[in-house]
């Protein structure tokens, strides 16, 4: 690869803090970190990315694009293509292709005609392992289909960093193909070790696993019978035994400031764990891109989504909560200690300076997102959403103040039946709240755990 200036010294110029709007991130006992990103992720400006691939290899890669039959099984089949990869006058002759995404790679390709838009992966060290660009092994170009701000994984990401969340550095970046604007993306490190060191100094080298699944670091050497117990907890005391709880309530607050609707919070799959060994598992975000406007957009329930029972109000059919958040926040006590993580996130979130970004890189991106040939949205829809999640960011804010008052003690209970509203999925009915038995038939929710006549034949 041809490279101009020095790799190392191009490579780490501008901090996440700095391009972000300042702030010291914590971790590992509140010590501060340094997180630096390369300087592709510079937030002042949209960088051009332009890759040359053999129309053969483009044809190929499209074809697998349209291969949703593949792309159902949920097993990977995407591969790598060559490419010639050109951002600013650097070039990397030896550079790989694939594509990216799942739910959205789906949605596009049924509904989007010759607009679909691919996501990618580009990296850099599949020719050579040992090749990096400006100190990156790979990036990945991510824009799902339902993000009209073009911004959610680039907000989300700078905040995340700057609280002491694990998460890569990420910025807008416009993507050519074959001489052709192909469309604008939300360009993103991917995780690995670089982005591991920096939120876990003192502990780098642990396994990192998706959706406590699938090995993303130490992919020969990665530890199942870790993640086996992880699964076989049933009760609090076993998750408590593998799980590092008090850090994945910190994880769990965050993305519920995000608003977030796809994650562990608001979903069940998207997430990570990374093995701290004695420490034990501490839920990581992952996939942040329907956060911010998201549910005032596509949902019903705007920035009030319930933070511990965030499915009850949702458009039918709902996310279902993942096994160990029934297991933990049905619990009184971590109810509390997780109102009191959102009580320190609530700390952290600025919503001038979060809103300030939003007007600037609206502002920035707003011409590419009018030209962008493979985008959803409009240009009114990409307006509408900016407005959204401008409002979101203050009043989602507001919202988990009352949240943690009536954890507090102070919030009231509408019906009666013993439960504040912050500690009852429906406070609009007595016969629903924790504890009660399942009423076989029904087709409720009974007891507030996201199951209906679960346990009846």
């Amino acid at each position: 690869m041809s490279r101009r200036g020095e790799q190392l010294g191009l490579g780490i110029l501008v901090t996440a803090f700095a391009a972000c709007g300042g702030g010291t991130a914590t971790l590992d006992g509140g010590q501060p970190i340094s997180s630096s990103c390369a300087d592709l992720f510079d937030q002042t400006r949209v960088r051009t990315y332009a890759i040359d691939i053999d129309p053969a290899e483009w044809q190929s890669l499209e074809a697998e694009f349209n291969d949703l039959a593949s792309l159902a099984t949920g097993l990977p089949f995407a591969a790598y293509h060559p490419v010639v990869f050109h951002v600013d006058d650097e070039t990397v002759t030896n550079a790989m292709i694939k594509l990216h995404g799942q739910s959205s790679w789906m949605q596009t390709v049924m509904l989007d005609g010759n607009r679909a838009k691919m996501q990618f992966d580009v990296a850099f060290d599949k020719v050579d392992q040992a090749a990096k660009f400006h100190g990156v092994d790979k990036l990945v170009f991510d824009m799902p289909r339902s993000d009209w701000t073009f911004m959610h994984d680039r907000l989300a990401h700078a905040w995340l960093r700057q609280s002491g969340i694990m998460a890569s550095c990420a910025a807008n970046g416009r993507l050519v193909i074959n001489g052709n604007y192909y469309g604008l993306y939300v360009v993103e490190e991917d995780l690995g070790r670089r982005v591991i060191q920096q939120f876990f100094p003192n502990n780098s080298d642990g396994d990192l696993w998706e959706a406590g699944q699938i090995p993303e670091t130490n992919k020969m050497t990665a530890d199942p019978a870790r993640v086996a117990a992880f699964w076989a907890a049933t009760d609090l005391a076993a998750v408590s035994a593998i799980v590092d709880v008090p850090g994945s309530l910190t994880t769990w607050a965050s993305e519920a400031l995000l608003n977030d609707a796809d994650g562990y919070y608001g979903g069940f799959h998207n997430f990570l764990l990374y093995d701290q060994g004695q420490k034990g598992l501490v839920f990581l975000p992952k996939d942040t891109d329907s956060t911010f406007d998201w549910l005032a957009v596509f949902d019903l329930v705007g920035a009030v989504d319930h933070p511990v029972f965030w499915w009850e109000p949702r458009a039918k059919p709902a996310p279902t909560p993942g096994q160990q958040w029934v297991i933990v926040l049905s619990d009184a006590d971590q109810r509390r200690k997780y109102a009191e993580a959102i009580a320190a996130q609530l700390a952290k979130w600025d919503v001038a300076q979060i809103q300030g970004w939003i007007d600037a890189w609206s502002q920035q991106i707003a011409a590419d997102v009018a030209s962008d040939p493979h985008a959803w949205a409009t240009p009114d829809n990409f307006n509408t959403a900016v407005a959204s999640a401008r409002q979101v960011v203050q009043s989602r804010a507001d919202y988990l103040r009352t949240f943690v008052d009536c954890e507090n003690g102070n919030g009231a209970d509408m019906d009666g039946d013993g439960a504040r509203w912050c500690d009852d999925c429906r406070d609009d009915d007595a016969s629903i709240h924790l504890g009660v038995p399942e009423i076989c038939g029904n087709g409720v929710d009974d007891n507030c755990n996201g199951a209906v006549d679960e346990g009846c034949q």
